[in-house]
């Protein structure tokens, strides 16, 4: 089969490659959409230990079962389900997971070996690049999940990065009724298509105040310490973003303004669920109100595609690779 294969530091090449053999309990899925993500083409550019060439990357994917025909979207968490962690429900922190993309071939290639039980059945309707969106929703799931945890019921919220993961955050805070969102970004196109789903773009950076919760997708020192100084006190600044280690803090400002912090990592199955039901009835719409929400290339262009994105975002959400 084809694939996009990381073969080296900085370096992506399409080749011919064995068709994957599932193990008892994984099914083939033949995949017709997957993403690009941001995390990827990080860890490309930094060079990051976590992910070791040769491989397989892309773990935002839809296709079809081959076995039975269904359309599926896969949440790429494979959790050992005997750990502690999962026992508590936590399978996106289970102490020996593996990622498809990351630890596991991913979905860059035409088939890709899936434990069945990661699957998720969607209406064969709805367009594989729509349904290919599911895992950033998911990220954003799980994190207002976090929130509302917390804070039932936000009435401002500010988001920093408008990206997939931004977007996605901002499609979920408004499906769960959050009545005022801000969104920021350097892109004014990518403001543009979140102010047509009624997000209020904020420019470059959020200069409002008193935010009851912030949600930084990037993940930078300097947003992580932003979502700090302009949630208000007794609020939430949430991190899901991953571009780095560091964080500008002042932890006695955390203190007398008792400033909650959560971190965001991923998704349980029951957030990948729900996640797949939210795409499959609302992101047609999403796309309709977007034109250019999502640029594909086809996979046998998919180095040169990755690659290109290593010089800066595009104006669309998403990237996919598409069969």
């Amino acid at each position: 089969m084809q694939a996009v294969v990381y073969t080296a530091p900085m370096e992506l090449t399409v080749l011919d490659v064995p068709e994957p053999t599932p193990k008892p309990g994984e099914v083939l899925v033949d995949v017709r959409a997957v993403g690009i993500c941001g995390s990827e083409l990080e860890g490309v550019a930094t060079r990051s230990p976590f992910r070791v060439p040769p491989l397989i990357m892309g773990h935002e994917f839809a296709g079809v079962r081959v076995d039975t025909g269904e359309h599926v979207v896969v949440n790429p968490v494979v959790a050992c389900l005997t750990c502690d962690l999962c026992d508590r429900g936590l399978i996106n922190v289970c102490r020996n997971r593996q990622i498809l993309g990351i630890q596991r071939p991913g979905g860059y290639g035409e088939f890709v070996a899936v434990p069945e039980q990661n699957l998720v059945a969607v209406d064969s309707a709805v367009p594989f690049t729509t349904m290919a969106f599911t895992e950033p929703i998911a990220n954003a799931v799980h994190a207002m999940r976090l929130v509302q945890a917390h804070d039932p019921w936000p009435q401002r919220v500010g988001i920093i990065g408008c990206g997939a993961i931004g977007m996605a955050l901002a499609l979920v805070a408004k499906a769960r009724g959050v009545p005022h969102i801000e969104i920021t970004d350097l892109s004014e196109a990518r403001l543009e298509k979140a102010r047509a789903h009624g997000i209020v773009p904020a420019g470059p950076s959020l200069t409002g105040e008193d935010y009851d919760v912030i949600l930084d997708s990037v993940g930078s020192a300097a947003t992580r310490g932003a979502s700090l100084r302009l949630v208000r006190p007794g609020g939430t600044a949430v991190w899901v973003g991953l571009h780095g280690p560091d964080a500008e803090l002042d932890g006695l400002a955390m203190i007398r303004r008792e400033v909650r912090v959560l971190t965001a990592f991923c998704y349980d199955r029951n957030d990948f669920e729900v996640a797949a039901r939210l795409v499959e009835s609302t992101g047609p719409e999403w796309e309709a109100r977007t034109p250019g929400w999502v640029a594909t290339a086809p996979l046998a262009e998919g180095a040169k595609t990755f690659l290109s994105l290593l010089d800066g975002p595009t104006d669309a959400v998403k990237t996919m690779l598409v069969r």
